[in-house]
C-alpha cells in the first residue's frame, strides 16, 4: 500500500508540475506576442540584450564581491604563475604590441577613422556615433568603477609602465566595448558572410590577447581582467540596443510612425 501511494503521490506531484509548466510557458507565450513581438526584430534585441546584460551584470558583481572579500588571492595568483611559463623575449614584444591595441591613442586614432568613415563617407551617421559613445562611455565608467573600488595593481615586476587603481582593467573594459562595437557594425553592414564572421573572430581574439598581455606585463590581475571584459560587455549591450532603437523608430517614422 505503501509503495502505491508514494507512486500515486508521484504521479500526482508530476501531473501539477506539468500543469504549471503548461501555464507558465502559455503565459510567457502571450506576453511574447503580445508586448514583444509587434516591435518586431527590434524585440528580439531587446530581449536578447537584457539577458545579455544581466548576464554580464551577474558577472561582474560576483567578481567584485569576491574580490572585496579577498576570495580572489589564489585565482589571481595561479593565472599569474601559468601565464609568467610562456615568458620570453619575443612573448614580451608580442605582448607589448597587444597591449598597445588597447591604448587610449590607438583606439581614438582608429574611432576617428571609423568615424569619418561611417559619417562622412557611408552616411551612418548613428553608426558612427555609436562607436563614439562606445569608447567614450566605457572609458569614463572605467574611471569611476576603478575610482569606487581603489584596488592597487600587483606588487610584482612590470614590463610597462602603468597608473591609477586596478579593478576592473581599463584596456580589457574599453577594448571589449569599442572593437566588441566595430565587429557588431561590421556583422550588420557586411553582405559577405564570411567576411562577417572573419571580423567577429578577429576583433573578439584581439580583445582576447589584450587582456592577456595586461596580466603578462604584470600591470593587472586576472580577475581584473575579467571583471573589465563583464562590465564592457554591458556597456556594449547598451550601445548596441541603443543603436537599434534609433534604428527601429526611425523606421517607424519613414513609414509615417507618430
Amino acid at each position: 500500500m505503501g509503495a502505491v501511494h508514494l507512486q500515486f503521490k508521484n504521479h500526482k506531484n508530476a501531473t501539477c508540475f506539468r500543469r504549471v509548466w503548461t501555464k507558465s510557458c502559455q503565459k510567457i507565450e502571450y506576453f511574447y506576442k503580445t508586448r514583444i513581438s509587434p516591435f518586431g526584430n527590434f524585440g528580439n534585441y531587446l530581449i536578447g540584450g537584457l539577458v545579455l546584460g544581466l548576464g554580464f551584470m551577474f558577472i561582474f558583481a560576483k567578481l567584485a564581491g569576491e574580490m572585496l572579500e579577498n576570495e580572489l588571492k589564489l585565482f589571481d595568483q595561479i593565472v599569474l604563475n601559468t601565464i609568467s611559463l610562456i615568458s620570453s623575449p619575443l612573448i614580451t614584444r608580442l605582448m607589448k604590441g597587444l597591449t598597445q591595441m588597447g591604448s587610449p591613442a590607438t583606439m581614438i586614432f582608429l574611432a576617428l577613422i571609423v568615424w569619418f568613415y561611417l559619417s562622412k563617407i557611408k552616411k551612418h551617421f548613428w553608426d558612427s556615433n555609436m562607436v563614439i559613445t562606445a569608447l567614450a562611455g566605457s572609458w569614463f565608467m572605467n574611471e569611476l568603477l576603478k575610482w569606487a573600488f581603489h584596488r592597487n595593481r600587483p606588487e610584482i615586476v612590470r614590463l610597462v609602465k602603468a597608473t591609477g587603481y586596478s579593478f576592473p582593467s581599463g584596456h580589457a573594459m574599453v577594448s571589449f566595448a569599442f572593437y566588441g562595437m566595430l565587429a557588431y557594425l561590421m556583422w550588420i553592414n557586411l553582405d559577405n558572410r564570411n567576411l562577417r564572421y572573419f571580423f567577429t573572430f578577429l576583433f573578439l581574439f584581439l580583445v582576447f590577447a589584450i587582456g592577456i598581455s595586461r596580466i603578462y606585463l604584470g600591470v593587472h590581475y586576472a580577475s581584473d581582467v575579467l571583471a573589465g571584459f563583464a562590465a564592457g560587455g554591458f556597456w556594449l549591450v547598451g550601445c548596441i540596443l541603443g543603436l537599434q532603437a534609433i534604428r527601429y523608430y526611425k523606421s517607424n517614422d519613414s513609414r509615417g510612425w507618430k
